[in-house]
């Protein structure tokens, strides 16, 4: 049975994780000779116990901390601690609470933080939009790789259901944790940078405008940042279970695209783990 004592030390120890502890808290701590007082005890297990809720946020959002640096980003986690509401149980719960708090903060906080931010003068967006487009990276590359992904079939096998006969009714699809975006953000020399620990940390930029990136899972279960062309992105964008092959290349010839060349894009995206199955059916 657990003593009301106990169960009371845990509320009033949670509740000072996001406010000024109350007094009588502070009375049920005795503090060792080498602390100056029962607050200074308090403080040190508040901070380890933000450092321990924290934590994934500084492994999920990397491209955000290489960004802003890693002290501005620690101030900004501090911030966001301070305004939570409770305590997410799971890095998944996290790290959505995480972008939500971005798209929520005020035009003061973005211009503060957007100082931190290094661009090119001719890359066309601003350091908040560089900033979003981080973090939606980040969070989208941490979703692929925690959602457990179905059996799908082998290169090898789609690659002989590509080729068969009755092919051209089968509807290529992709995994259906792959996530579609556009950015002006150039999101795969993005993850490049901060997977190398790139300096100086200018924002690299899409020279052509704003372009379409696949952010999904290999055949090994690995993200992947993928910058489309336009043939690419056409075809990506209705692998989406109701578009037959024939279908497919009906609409590509409208681009100029032969039957042949449809045909042998969706062979290069089966190789390249982009497209995952070919259903047929009804199914």
């Amino acid at each position: 049975m657990r003593s009301p004592q106990i169960v009371r030390l845990q509320q009033q120890f949670l509740a000072s994780l996001h406010s000024e502890p109350r007094q009588w808290l502070l009375d049920q701590i005795i503090p060792a000779p080498a602390f100056k007082d029962s607050r200074e005890v308090l403080r040190i297990y508040l901070d380890r116990a933000m450092a321990r809720t924290v934590d994934p946020l500084n492994q999920v959002f990397r491209s955000v901390r290489w960004m802003m640096g890693a002290e501005h980003f620690e101030q900004l986690i501090e911030r966001f601690y301070a305004d939570s509401l409770g305590e997410p149980l799971n890095a998944e719960a996290l790290s959505m609470e995480f972008v939500s708090y971005l798209g929520s903060l005020e035009e003061e906080d973005w211009v503060r933080m957007s100082d931190r931010v290094k661009l090119n003068s001719v890359c066309g967006f601003t350091a908040s939009m560089a900033l979003v487009a981080a973090a939606l990276l980040d969070w989208r590359c941490h979703w692929v790789s925690l959602i457990a992904h179905r059996s799908y079939e082998s290169t090898e096998l789609l690659q002989k259901k590509l080729h068969h006969r009755s092919s051209i009714w089968q509807r290529p699809t992709l995994n259906p944790t792959s996530k579609l975006c556009i950015s002006g953000v150039d999101l795969v020399s993005l993850s490049q940078r901060v997977k190398d620990g790139t300096n100086p940390k200018e924002v690299p930029f899409c020279a052509d405008g704003p372009s379409t990136f696949l952010i999904y899972a290999d055949q090994d279960h690995k993200p992947r940042v993928r910058l489309l062309n336009a043939d690419e992105a056409l075809l990506v964008n209705h692998c989406d279970g109701t578009h037959t092959i024939a279908s497919l290349c009906h609409e590509a010839e409208y681009f100029g695209r032969s039957h042949k060349q449809t045909r042998e894009l969706i062979s290069a995206l089966i190789n390249d783990g982009v497209i995952r199955a070919l259903k047929d059916g009804l199914s």
